[in-house]
């Protein structure tokens, strides 16, 4: 028999998970219909809708896990996504196309990457769905975060401007104190101890 405590817990899991969804598809709509006028002229931007596209279909076929439902660790988890999807596609451009291009690539390639490593365990808000350390996760703890700064970097030097640059530094705060409690949560799992044991960098090899 079910207590009222974990029946409750349970809802509110599956809460979250209806409200992941929703908000993502919306955000991701959003940013879709914002970046469209511009891919004529820059084509690589196509790869970050991509990349958005990608992660509304993963979260589609998640599956459960257990969670870290507090409210914080949820408005970090959604405040994250949602900041960098608020960039605008104008400013100043810092580089050519030929070598903003490259740098969306391959930013674009290591999210898609630790995507497919995560298939149904992609989730936003932080869970245990089973620790992963194929693929992208053989060389850093949080690899669809090091794609996520190498495209908001590319983006950025394709259309600087104060209001760019304020959503990505902000997007980057975020995505560390996700990192930081997305550890503390995981942390629990002794198999995943011994994985942050052998894999030492969470985003960037050697430094973060």
């Amino acid at each position: 028999m079910v207590s009222p405590k974990a029946n409750r817990g349970n809802k509110m899991a599956d809460f979250i998970r209806l409200a992941e969804r929703i908000a993502l598809i919306l955000m991701s709509g959003s940013v879709i219909w914002r970046l469209l006028p511009v891919l004529s002229f820059h084509p690589q931007v196509l790869l970050l809708l991509l990349s958005e596209l990608s992660a509304v279909f993963f979260l589609l076929i998640q599956r459960k896990g257990s969670w870290a439902t507090s409210f914080y660790t949820t408005a970090i988890a959604f405040g994250g996504t949602a900041a960098s999807l608020a960039v605008m596609p104008s400013g100043i451009s810092l580089a050519p196309d030929f070598i903003t291009a490259p740098i969306i690539v391959l930013g674009t390639a290591i999210a898609l990457a630790a995507k497919l490593s995560l298939r149904r365990s992609f989730g936003l808000v932080p869970a245990n769905r089973g620790v992963k350390s194929g693929g992208a996760y053989r060389f850093v703890r949080h690899p669809m975060y090091t794609g996520y700064v190498i495209n908001h970097i590319g983006f950025l030097l394709l259309f600087f401007s104060a209001w760019n640059l304020a959503v990505y530094l902000t997007c980057w705060i975020l995505l560390y104190l996700r990192v930081i409690e997305e550890e503390r949560f995981l942390m629990g799992d002794p198999q995943y101890v011994d994985y942050a044991k052998s894999v030492k960098s969470r985003v960037i090899p050697g430094l973060i």
